[in-house]
């Protein structure tokens, strides 16, 4: 028995030290009070930002929290109600992805940063630094500013931007060239979705859904139990209504003495070689033929976990989700906004170069509110399609050790190590790096 005492005390000896190393907090889990002035920030002056590394074009991507955006005017004070408090006009960038195409390395990269991180304000002076919101900068100053200050705090130079409002983004999301994205849903986001009301047939089981053009359109589908069937319609039979319905019940024959059958009010079923049918929805609308007989998450919080088919509105919604579980925290909103943005980017896979320009053009047509010339927006569409194999990488600004909640001007904010997130998104440019939002613990109780 005393050896053995001798033993665990030799071994407590032994397991000390690096249970008090363990112990050390950093930066993010320091003792600081949460309500405080934030700490000092260090910047790189505009003037000292060098060209951006070889071959890396930025672009700023963002999304503001309004579906009907009036344009900001260059050049007017930050908007104020009669008694001089600051008032949210012209929509507060709740969205922000920085995209970096890299002809040298061929890469593709995503940097998303979150709303609530405290910046230096565009007013700021030598003499004394003013504290702000990120996502309050363009409507208080508009988007060069927003372009130039976020530069200042990550060391690149970006200088041009395309803003979206919510009408915007689920209009482009909707574009018969992208026709929707494919979302991994897990069971706390299903189970938002269902809650939110989600529009009928807007989220439906990937396997399935089905997108068909052409004449005659044709259905290659796969039953729930395997079986792989051949269809064939005629366009003609859905544009006869003009509401993209059949203007009366109508079967079609398939393979295996299959029968599909579609009805006037938009509902439709496949009949089965033994007999059975597997029922469903369709819709029928610029040229294209959605067929959908998967799980369909309206009202349904059991939908089955898994990829679904997600519409514009739908993808919107998925994007905006704050708390869909406990753990849940602003940045998995910033993930959610790269998953379909991923989503949408692997989709143009598949683009022509014509077909990559008319993307551009259809994302000028959407949009408003931007310093890129069509000229610079079909040359970003022919960089985009030259590196369309490339695996996008994402990165998500504040890294995990870089942030720590913050009470400041009675709002709850994201203080941010600046200095130290700076380091690592260079670095992540210059290398080929992955940081993921799944296990962060930051809380975040602004709503």
């Amino acid at each position: 028995m005393h050896l053995f005492r001798k033993l665990l005390c030799l071994l407590f000896a032994l397991l000390l030290p690096f249970s008090c190393a363990g112990a050390e907090k950093g930066w993010a889990d320091a003792d600081v009070p949460l309500v405080r002035i934030p700490e000092e920030i260090s910047v790189i002056p505009w003037e000292e930002l060098g060209n951006n590394g070889l071959g890396q074009h930025h672009y700023l991507l963002l999304c503001i929290d309004q579906w009907r955006s009036r344009p900001r005017p260059e050049g007017i004070a930050p908007p104020t109600d009669e008694e001089g408090h600051r008032r949210d006009f012209f929509g507060n960038t709740d969205g922000m992805v920085i995209l970096t195409l890299d002809t040298a390395a061929r890469r593709i990269m995503l940097c998303s940063i979150v709303r609530d991180a405290i910046i230096l304000k565009p007013d700021t002076t030598p003499e004394k630094q003013s504290f702000g919101r990120i996502n309050y900068v363009y409507n208080d100053y508009g988007p060069e500013a927003l372009c130039r200050l976020i530069s200042q705090h990550l060391g690149i130079k970006i200088e041009k931007y395309i803003l979206f409002n919510f009408s915007q983004i689920q209009d482009i999301i909707d574009l018969p060239s992208l026709d929707g994205v494919e979302i991994e849903l897990t069971r706390d986001e299903i189970g938002y979705l269902s809650r939110y009301a989600v529009p009928r047939h807007s989220v439906i089981k990937s396997e399935g859904y089905y997108s068909l053009y052409g004449d005659p359109l044709t259905l290659s589908y796969e039953t729930s139990k395997g079986q792989k069937l051949e269809f064939s319609f005629p366009a003609s039979a859905f544009q006869e209504s003009g509401n993209g319905k059949v203007a009366r019940s109508v079967s079609f024959p398939g393979s295996g003495d299959a029968t599909a059958t579609f009805e006037k009010n938009g509902s439709m079923k496949i009949t089965l070689p033994d007999g059975t049918s597997e029922k469903g929805w369709y819709s029928y609308d610029h040229g294209r033929l959605a067929v959908m007989t998967g799980a369909d998450v309206y009202k349904n919080a059991r939908a089955p976990v898994g990829t679904y088919h997600m519409s514009g509105h739908s993808a919107l919604l998925y994007m905006r989700i704050r708390k869909s579980s406990r753990g849940d925290t602003d940045f998995m909103r910033t993930q959610r906004v790269r998953n379909v943005l991923s989503a949408l980017a692997d989709h143009c896979r598949k683009f022509t170069l014509d077909q990559a320009n008319d993307l551009a053009n259809s994302i000028m047509q959407h949009n408003d509110t931007t310093n890129m010339s069509l000229k610079e927006m079909t040359d970003a569409a022919a960089i985009a399609y030259d590196l369309r194999d490339c695996t996008i990488e994402e990165f998500r600004v504040p890294a995990q050790e870089d942030v720590r909640s913050i009470n400041f001007a009675s709002m709850s904010a994201l203080e941010i190590n600046w200095a130290s997130t700076r380091s690592k998104y260079l670095e992540f440019l210059d290398h080929t790096t992955l940081v993921r939002d799944m296990d962060f613990v930051v809380v975040d109780d602004d709503n």
